[in-house]
């Protein structure tokens, strides 16, 4: 324990303002459609980052564009717009305001009289946008900041595996996507990214079985943009600021690879957005067959909302004053490093937070925390429930009740399952 207490986190970076953070994958940004207008043009893609309330799209020459969610002239939302088809600007469903994505700046008001010159604050804030690794990496420093304004920033880094190789290039690989929304701290994902020991219980039924449980010492390592830890030779979880997951999960290490790249990226106090990777080696044949493709995503997906479950009910916890570390052991060191981290950096609620403050910059992170936020559920008679965010993407959630934290028995064709894994398995034994 001696050693991994020496690792340092004063390479980390403070100042999580000036990062870049992956907001979603290439292929969900909106794109300008020729000749639509109106209500038969597509919509832009509204989310926040760190509370800031952001709209991307794809301009008519397929940039990637990002401004402020607020039009300079009503404050409407401009995500509720649409792209327009002839100029690829974003119209504000409004009065038709159209705003430029490269300066947002409007470029055309309808009702504006000929003669009259549009107003000089007729403006909204762009952000720096970089597609990196079929990703959408949002800049989110200061308003009069760039990239190059931070030291060693430049491009949002790459998906690389230990020797530097960019993993979405190297030839044999394929990769699946993921990119939701949860109403949960991103910190809290984090922790659980980085905890090898609750594999065997909160992920019994998919990746984790109770007689896997044994003693674990978690071994940590410093890295170029952050720190990592291992249990077992060639596996390891790691953290690069600002809020990265990297984890190696080799199936059979030297001839089945997987690398796993996860943007828990905080939207907001107490939510999060995760943009995730996965890279592999074996099983490519099921990108290319859309109904095995399906199950791998719809397996993915439970393993998500198996921690999904239980970390709502931590949060919960945690809003009631619980603290996110009471009791620690030796496997804890990884996730406690991170939470002294966070508490430097997104944890901080003075005026050097990182987080939004509203239009006007007078709101306080503890009003953020309460935005959007209901202390009350109705059920189908109007009756009050304790509240329960939804996830339509939940398949382990039982509606009116707590959602289990163990996958129900398959309905329909149980048997299909078991098909594909036992193909799978026997086309993974001929390959390797």
């Amino acid at each position: 324990m001696a050693a991994e207490e020496r690792v340092s986190l004063a390479h980390l970076p403070l100042d999580v303002r000036r990062q870049w953070y992956g907001v979603a994958l290439s292929s969900d940004l909106p794109q300008t459609v020729k000749g639509k207008f109106g209500y038969k043009a597509p919509s832009p893609l509204a989310t926040t980052l760190l509370a800031d309330p952001i709209v991307l799209w794809r301009d008519l020459l397929g940039n990637a564009r990002c401004l402020a969610d607020k039009c300079p002239h009503r404050s409407a939302p401009l995500s509720l717009g649409k792209i327009n088809g002839e100029n690829g600007t974003l119209e504000c469903i409004y009065h038709g305001w159209q705003l430029d994505g490269a300066s947002g700046k409007v470029t055309h008001i309808p009702a504006l009289l000929d003669g009259k010159e549009i107003p000089s604050n007729a403006q909204s804030r762009t952000y720096p946008v970089c597609e990196q690794d079929n990703v959408v990496y949002v800049w989110a420093g200061p308003e009069d900041s760039a990239p190059s304004d931070a030291a060693g920033a430049g491009p949002p880094p790459r998906d690389v595996d230990d020797e530097g190789l960019p993993l979405l290039e190297k030839i044999g690989y394929v990769c699946q996507y993921i990119c939701v929304d949860l109403p949960i701290d991103h910190s809290l994902m984090i922790e659980n990214l980085l905890d090898p020991a609750h594999i065997p219980f909160a992920h019994e039924g998919t990746i984790g079985r109770r007689s896997q449980a044994k003693p674990l010492e978690m071994k940590i390592k410093k890295t170029p943009r952050g720190i990592r830890g291992e249990v077992k030779e060639g596996y390891f979880n790691g953290f690069e600021a600002p809020c990265t997951i990297v984890l190696h999960t080799p199936p059979k290490p030297g001839k089945m690879d997987m690398w796993q790249y996860v943007n828990c990226t905080p939207s907001a106090p107490g939510q999060m957005r995760m943009v995730y990777r996965s890279y592999r080696n074996w099983a490519t044949f099921v990108q290319w067959i859309p109904p095995l493709r399906r199950m791998f995503d719809s397996f993915s997906a439970k393993i998500v909302f198996q921690d999904y479950n239980l970390l709502l009910g931590q949060q919960m916890r945690l809003r009631e004053k619980g603290l996110a570390w009471n009791a620690a052991i030796q496997v804890d060191n990884l996730p406690v490093m991170y939470r002294n981290y966070w508490k430097r950096t997104f944890g901080k609620t003075d005026k050097d937070s990182p987080w939004w403050r509203g239009w006007d910059g007078s709101l306080d992170v503890e009003d953020l925390d309460r935005l959007g936020v209901f202390s009350k559920d109705f059920d189908c008679n109007g009756c009050a429930v304790p509240h329960r965010p939804h996830h339509p993407q939940n398949s382990l959630e039982v509606s009116g009740r707590l959602a289990p934290l163990r996958p129900q028995p398959a309905q329909g064709y149980p048997w299909l399952g078991f098909l594909v894994a036992a193909a799978i398995g026997a086309l993974a034994a001929k390959m390797f």
